[in-house]
């Protein structure tokens, strides 16, 4: 089993806790740390001082720039300490294709600034559960921004800002060393209730996120399509899903899918609660905090964002193909999770890595029955300027014993971000199936 280096370890005792911090003066308006690192190559935070245009304008010349340097497996040593287990298990297995360019850090993340005093209001406020299965109260916001357990962080992913209402095309592949699966197709809808902006009670006690997914292709599965109803508190009030059947032209109700239920678009290499990186209930883990740490994570892949993710030639065997990708150090916060005692998941330990930015988790390590390193999750996320914010434009899943892996992007083309509600009523199985009878 891999361990971080001592540097890596006196990094997370040095750098946490910051309970002593000022939200909105030492931390971002989000919970980040606003200064940099001690070397500089860790920019302080001023990404609200710029205005729109100025801000377009930095990430036109982001996307634009050449690499610092790149890491291959015989130059990886100096770098160890800033690379996740599953990236140096990647330079193991692959040293001939897999390399890794480094750019320079920049701190892109922002959101509207409608939620900052919400995110003030969740000091006070915010509440999880005594086990801390469940979001209890808070305000739409993050709701944790100074977190004191695992728990919160987690939540702070579940409900970071991904915008109000949002439209994806997506595509999905699977990859194995010696074949391509047929592309999916899908268009997803999804509206997030807790940012509501109209929003007047801080109590979560009703159903916080609409999730709508129809195939497009291939042809033997379109047509299809899978409604989610979800709440913060899992536990008490599961979620709730029907699919859509072309050849009925109804809803029916289906087994809600949750914990590590197969899901048939990616060949069994992510199971439900890997979309988005992680969701859904906390209670079949012991959660803990590791502490916070500089790495080299996959950040501001605008070039992701504006090419087809379905292309062959991105598509290479074992990992996608490095041309593609844009890694920058940044501070993230550990968090590992160890199956327990009593429960059953077919993930005995997972440790996340998330953005102190943007709450995203952007990496995962994910270990067997044996303790041993068997699957890896990056996320390359991008900044979207109608969102506005960061927001995945392609997340990777390995499979490092097989060489396989698993790839969802969105068609840049194909995003809408709405700053409103949709009507009401427009997540419905009957109003979902009087769109689709169309």
């Amino acid at each position: 089993m891999m361990r971080f280096s001592c540097g890596a370890i006196l990094c997370v005792l040095l750098s946490w806790p910051v309970q002593a911090a000022t939200l909105g003066q030492d931390l971002t308006p989000v919970g980040a740390e606003r200064a940099g690192n001690q070397d500089g190559s860790i920019p302080p935070w001023n990404a609200d001082e710029l205005s729109d245009q100025e801000h377009l304008q930095w990430m036109q010349r982001i996307t634009a720039e050449a690499p610092l340097y790149t890491i291959t497996a015989e130059t990886m040593e100096p770098y160890r300490e800033w690379l996740a287990p599953g990236l140096q298990k990647l330079f193991e297995l692959h040293p001939e294709t897999f390399n890794m360019p480094v750019y320079s850090t920049h701190r892109t993340a922002r959101q509207p600034r409608w939620t900052y005093p919400n995110i003030e209001r969740n000091l006070a406020d915010a509440r999880i559960s005594d086990s801390g299965d469940e979001l209890l109260v808070a305000w739409p916001g993050t709701p944790f921004p100074i977190p004191k357990s695992p728990h919160e962080i987690i939540w702070n992913h579940q409900t970071r800002w991904k915008g109000v209402f949002i439209s994806l095309h997506l595509f999905e592949n699977t990859v194995y060393p010696n074949s391509l699966v047929d592309s999916l197709e899908t268009t997803i809808e999804t509206y997030a209730a807790y940012y509501n902006p109209h929003r007047q009670s801080s109590l979560l006690n009703k159903r916080n996120l609409f999730y709508f997914s129809h195939i497009l292709g291939p042809a033997r599965l379109a047509g299809g399509g899978l409604l989610i109803h979800d709440t913060l508190q899992p536990i008490q009030r599961p979620r709730q899903s029907w699919i859509y059947i072309t050849g009925e032209r109804r809803m029916r109700r289906s087994p809600a899918l949750g914990y590590d239920s197969p899901l048939f678009n990616s060949e069994g290499l992510r199971v439900a609660d890997e979309i988005d990186i992680f969701n859904g209930p906390l209670d079949r883990y012991e959660w803990t905090l590791l502490g916070k740490r500089e790495m080299l994570i996959p950040y501001n892949n605008q070039k992701m964002r504006y090419n087809r993710c379905d292309d062959p030639q991105a598509l290479t065997p074992y990992h996608l193909s490095p041309h593609a990708m844009r890694f920058e150090k940044h501070r993230v916060w550990v968090v590992e999770a160890r199956l327990k005692a009593d429960a059953r998941h077919i993930y005995p330990r997972r440790t996340f890595y998330i953005d102190e930015d943007t709450w995203s988790i952007v990496l995962v390590d994910i270990y067997d029955k044996h303790d041993e390193l068997w699957r890896f999750t990056m996320r390359f996320s991008a900044y979207y300027e109608e969102m506005p914010g960061m927001f995945s434009s392609l997340d990777a899943y390995h499979d490092l014993k097989e060489g396989a892996y698993f790839m969802q992007c969105s068609a840049g083309e194909g995003t809408r971000f709405y700053s409103e509600p949709p009507p009401d009523g427009y997540f419905s199985p009957a109003s979902i199936r009087k769109r689709m009878k169309r």
